[in-house]
């Protein structure tokens, strides 16, 4: 007898990361998300390039000053589609394909409800944050044009990251990386068109951008439903069921604020920041762009640790969870060690890229180098923070995540505070660190209560215990 599914074509691109070797599978896995950050920093690179070279440092400096604010909002609904989508990775590795529906609907109603309502609060607060952050008059235009526009695209900026998410959760880490792709061709040409040649300012970066996610969100449920048959909607996986909500909004919900609590903290850095002279500004948001890159490679490898331990998490295959931590923490630390020594090697050419030559000095590149060196010193912990946070969230505990990042957001505060005290731009570079090294004091007892439960993470029984597989179970319409 054929299984349910039988007549779709195969998956050839989506992993079933609950048999083999684990930190292969992982591995695996993450290699086009780490691809695909090296082109998601690209497609960044490009607004930043071209304002910086086209319009000059202080709408670079304009637009980069909006960044905690961005981060605040975007990140919440961010961690929405990832909380989301750990659903959908649960049945996937349940082999639940109804359940799977049900859960991407759910995503989707609520996704759209709640940014709806965000994009009416956020362009309502968008100014009197910025002024209350003290941003500098002569950046304040550039950066308020650039985030109108982005805060009033935000729906079609979900709706991308949902899509995604979705794609990841059951495996397919490849598609969304030539969706990518795709996109940072499609903004370089936008950005050139709107920003050079028709003079459209920071206005018409940020309508690229808007542009560009709405492009590929389109595209990505297209792919969706004609190659994944178990995500195909009708009517009713889209009826109302309040306890299905709930489950989703326990997931979403402490995900989303997770990210947001901890831009609060980095809106009192910015803010402390902007205390302080131009030139420092102007180099914290070059070198954060740099500084970027690497804390997206160790952001991102949670997130495949998320994608791992949801299927393994719905499969039962506790014992897979707890190998593949284990060896992935070790591999996580090398390429810490190796980001840093990029990160301070490389720096002066990096710079050059986002600060045109008559902008250049060499107090800027010292401020730089500065950030950089308190902050890629400590790597490691953001790792292992990422690992920790990530693997609960997987296992469903997103409310753990959550007060790990409330106990960052202190952390930063307190930082901010004592920057803003002594208008010390070292005090600020340590914001980052002090906060990665706190959370983990959280997160990782947290994680080995919560694994503890399920099998045990250390000792000389946990070779013995060998749980069933069930990942080669045909999809059922449970």
């Amino acid at each position: 007898m054929k299984p349910p599914n039988s007549t779709a074509k195969p998956h050839n691109t989506a992993m079933d990361l609950t048999s083999g070797k684990p930190l292969k599978c992982i591995l695996v896995f993450m290699l086009p998300m780490v691809i695909g950050i090296f082109v998601q920093q690209l497609y960044s690179l490009v607004d930043t390039v071209i304002v910086g070279q086209a319009l000059g440092a202080d709408a670079l400096t304009g637009v980069g000053s909006t960044g905690s604010v961005s981060y605040m909002i975007l990140g919440f609904v961010s961690g929405l589609a990832s909380g989301f989508s750990v659903i959908v990775s649960q049945k996937r590795g349940a082999h639940d394909a109804e359940g799977m529906r049900r859960s991407f609907a759910t995503g989707i109603i609520l996704t759209f409800g709640i940014v709806i309502v965000m994009t009416v609060v956020a362009l309502s607060v968008a100014k009197p944050m910025l002024v209350a952050m003290n941003t500098k008059p002569e950046f304040l235009p550039y950066a308020l044009e650039y985030i109108t526009v982005i805060f009033a695209g935000m729906l079609l900026s979900a709706f991308s990251n949902l899509f995604g998410a979705t794609l990841r959760a059951i495996g397919d880490s490849r598609v969304p990386l030539y969706f990518l792709m795709m996109s940072c061709v499609l903004n370089a040409g936008l950005d050139s068109l709107f920003v050079i040649a028709l003079g459209m300012g920071v206005r018409g970066a940020a309508i690229a951008t808007v542009m560009v996610n709405g492009i590929s969100a389109v595209l990505t449920f297209i792919y969706l439903w004609k190659r994944y048959p178990e995500l195909r909607l009708n009517p009713k996986h889209f009826k109302p069921e309040i306890k299905n909500y709930g489950t989703h909004l326990k997931l979403g919900l402490p995900m989303g604020l997770q990210s947001s609590v901890i831009s609060i903290g980095l809106i009192f850095g910015q803010t402390a920041l902007n205390t302080m002279e131009p030139l420092a500004v102007t180099a914290y948001v070059a070198a954060t762009k740099i500084d970027g890159l690497a804390t997206s490679i160790l952001n991102n490898s949670g997130a495949a640790i998320a994608v791992f331990v949801g299927q393994n998490f719905g499969a039962k295959r506790y014992d897979r969870i707890r190998t593949g931590i284990r060896q992935f923490t070790v591999f996580c630390i090398c390429i810490s060690l190796a980001l840093c020594a990029v990160a301070l090697g490389m720096h002066r050419p990096l710079v050059m890229l986002f600060i045109s030559e008559a902008d250049r000095s060499e107090a800027l590149f010292n401020y730089a180098f500065k950030y950089l060196a308190f902050n890629s010193g400590l790597y490691i912990f953001l790792g292992t923070l990422c690992i920790s946070r990530s693997a609960l969230q997987g296992m469903g505990r997103g409310a753990i995540a959550l007060v790990s990042g409330a106990a960052e957001v202190m952390m930063r505060v307190f930082i901010s505070l004592l920057a803003m005290h002594f208008a010390s731009f070292t005090v600020i570079c340590l914001c980052n660190g002090i906060a990665w090294v706190g959370a983990n004091f959280v997160l990782i007892p947290a994680f080995l209560t919560v694994i503890k439960k399920y099998i045990p993470f250390f000792g000389k029984d946990i070779k013995t215990i060998q749980l069933p597989n069930p990942s080669q179970v045909p999809f059922t319409n449970r």
